[in-house]
């Protein structure tokens, strides 16, 4: 039992040791979130969405434009053909070729175009801020998991430091088996529970494995590279978290944060959709402009020969302008019908609307909520702890006096055990919810900001 106690607690101290020697960088959170950022598969799409929905907003505006098209014909005619110079026919081979330039501009479309630059705008704020909510939830993984790693930490050492006690406990236990001042089966109790603490740092040790492997997916970190954090994480506010209400952090959230802002555009992009559904039923005033001319073999002077190339396009020339007036009258109901489903999409975003300011409602008093709780939670700890330790150190004496036996000893070892795992449960939980409530304040995860 000696050795396997020794082989236990050397294995449990190298693999921490090795832990320690691969810790040429401490990670920080920011850093740790800035490198998930950078390196995270959807950020880069969202970026890539944004860039669409810029280029459909620049593509809006460009519809304001005219359109202009160049063209230009070559036409060799054979048999019976007409004559394009006299419009008359004839029965031989001739050659001819056309140039034209033409632009076309709509004046008045009921609006149309005006409103899908603004709806084109909005979709873009939107694409923004759906980016902005993905960043969000990416730092939100990076963050739970980088807790959960230093909880981990925390347990790791908090087992090895309830070994190092049990195996000090053993020695002292087997000394006094020895010479008679214990039964053996305070040693049998001893040693049954130093196998538990060996037990219980592996598999801490294990955890702790695990959880960093986690926070590496969640980084996108490669997985065969070393990351070791920094496990002290202050406390991000200078202010007492006590003095906010719900109803102003609610107001602050409102613009701090994307998603509001996000199904408000929503909103008001459903709007733009239905007027420009309605403007589908306004007349339509376009302008036409061009310009062309012609060279023609048949084209010929009073001594029958063809006329100059250069002479015929200048002397063929025309231009022309005019104004022309559409207005739909049956459609197959294609206009009532799209007007009638924008109207339902109107619809639609305005309980999306309603259901995102309900929700961040909610989210704003949960999160003071289980803050205060945390707080309460973490101060109970303290003072169990404290309570806890007292306990254990008379236990230690009484049991050395012979006033207790074994059993009660360790149930009070166990319990200073779980109260100080308790005190590190709660203090992370309560810096959680502290820089959740920041970021409701902010709009930020990062504590540099």
């Amino acid at each position: 039992m000696k050795w396997f106690r020794i082989i236990i607690l050397l294995f449990s101290l190298a693999l921490f040791g090795q832990r320690n020697a691969f810790a040429q960088k401490k990670w920080i959170l920011d850093q740790c979130i800035n490198y998930a950022w950078d390196n995270n598969f959807n950020i880069h799409t969202s970026e890539l969405d944004v860039k669409i929905r810029k280029t459909d907003y620049q593509q809006s505006l460009n519809e304001l434009l005219p359109n202009i098209s160049l063209r230009s014909t070559l036409n060799q005619n054979f048999g019976r053909s007409i004559d394009p110079a006299t419009n008359s026919y004839l029965d031989i081979n001739f050659f001819n070729n056309d140039y034209g330039i033409s632009s076309e501009m709509t004046l008045f479309n009921g609006f149309m175009k005006l409103n899908t630059i603004k709806m084109q705008r909005l979709n873009l704020e939107t694409e923004k801020n759906k980016m902005k909510q993905i960043r969000n939830q990416v730092a939100f993984d990076v963050i739970n998991s980088y807790f959960d790693v230093m909880l981990r930490q925390g347990l790791f050492t908090i087992a090895r430091e309830n070994l190092q006690l049990s195996s000090k406990q053993l020695d002292f236990t087997r000394k006094l088996v020895e010479v008679g001042k214990k039964p053996g089966t305070d040693l049998l109790e001893t040693e049954a529970n130093m196998a538990a603490d060996s037990f219980l740092l592996v598999q801490s040790y294990n955890l702790l494995d695990q959880s960093m492997l986690g926070l590496k997916y969640q980084m996108n970190f490669p997985v065969t590279d070393s990351l070791v954090i920094e496990s002290f994480t202050p406390s991000i506010f200078l202010e007492s978290i006590d003095t906010f209400s719900m109803e102003g952090l609610f107001r602050v959230a409102s613009g701090a944060l994307p998603d509001l802002t996000l199904a408000w555009n929503q909103l008001l992009a459903a709007d733009r959709a239905v007027q420009i559904s309605k403007g589908a039923f306004s007349p339509r005033l376009v302008a036409y402009a061009g310009w062309g001319s012609q060279f023609m073999e048949t084209n010929r002077d009073e001594f029958n020969k063809i006329i100059p190339y250069t002479n015929q396009i200048s002397n063929n020339s025309n231009e022309y302008i005019s104004l022309a007036l559409e207005i739909p009258l049956f459609a197959k109901f294609s206009k009532s019908t799209s007007l009638r489903k924008s109207k339902l999409q109107y619809q639609k975003a305005k309980i999306q609307y309603d259901d995102v300011t309900y929700k961040l409602n909610m989210t704003v008093q949960k999160s003071l909520t289980e803050w205060r709780a945390a707080r309460a939670e973490y101060e109970s700890s303290l003072s169990q702890l404290a309570r806890s330790r007292e306990a254990y150190e008379a236990a230690e004496k009484k049991l050395d006096k012979g006033l207790i036996n074994i059993i009660e000893f360790y149930i009070q070892k166990n319990k200073w055990f779980r109260a100080k795992t308790e005190v590190l449960r709660t203090g992370l939980q309560i810096l959680l919810k502290e820089r959740y409530i920041r970021f409701l304040m902010t709009g930020s995860l990062l504590s540099a900001e």
